[in-house]
């Protein structure tokens, strides 16, 4: 994918534009959930470089959105028998969400939603702790991050602490069975 090159090379507005182009043929062509929500989190992520915090909220709740909503149907599913076959979720899944979640954390901390990111933090954090281990970076950071955005708000009187961005090397998974594009 062209975007996730660009974007690694620091061409921030042509990642973006190869990455719209991404998201569209993506979305015509029915792709799954969850790569449509790695697509929303890279551009969420450049969006976030180039301080449009707000735009980068939006994809990163679009991205946060696709990816539940994919996980909730297919344990839904396992559970039950009922509905659409789905293929069962994997820790790739988990991974993606967590990363929305903290996604979602940073934009919103961006905008001085203290409140809303901490709860995104938290749950991201939930998550990861819980299908990742508590050793996984991922859940380390996102456990950080939600001590360090507490600190800000009203409900925890915490030492003050610069949030940590995502690891670099911690990137959105492809599913399984799909090509896995440079990030």
């Amino acid at each position: 994918n062209l975007g996730c090159y660009y974007k690694r090379t620091g061409k921030m507005h042509a990642a973006l534009s190869y990455l719209r182009r991404c998201l569209k043929i993506e979305v015509s062509m029915s792709t799954d959930p969850v790569t449509v929500a790695g697509t929303h989190l890279n551009i969420s992520s450049i969006l976030s470089k180039l301080q449009k915090h707000d735009k980068a909220l939006e994809h990163g709740l679009g991205a946060l959105e696709l990816v539940a909503s994919r996980i909730f149907a297919s344990e839904e599913y396992h559970q039950s028998g009922i509905g659409e076959p789905l293929p069962p979720v994997t820790q790739d899944d988990y991974t993606t969400l967590a990363i929305a979640y903290h996604n979602v954390a940073m934009e919103r901390q961006s905008l001085q939603q203290w409140d809303q990111a901490a709860m995104a933090y938290k749950r991201g954090f939930e998550i990861a702790k819980r299908c990742l281990g508590e050793g996984h970076e991922l859940t380390r950071t996102l456990g950080a991050n939600v001590q360090a955005v507490l600190s800000k708000t009203s409900r925890a009187p915490a030492p003050r602490v610069e949030a940590k961005p995502a690891p670099e090397s911690v990137d959105t998974p492809s599913p399984p069975g799909t090509r896995a594009a440079p990030h």
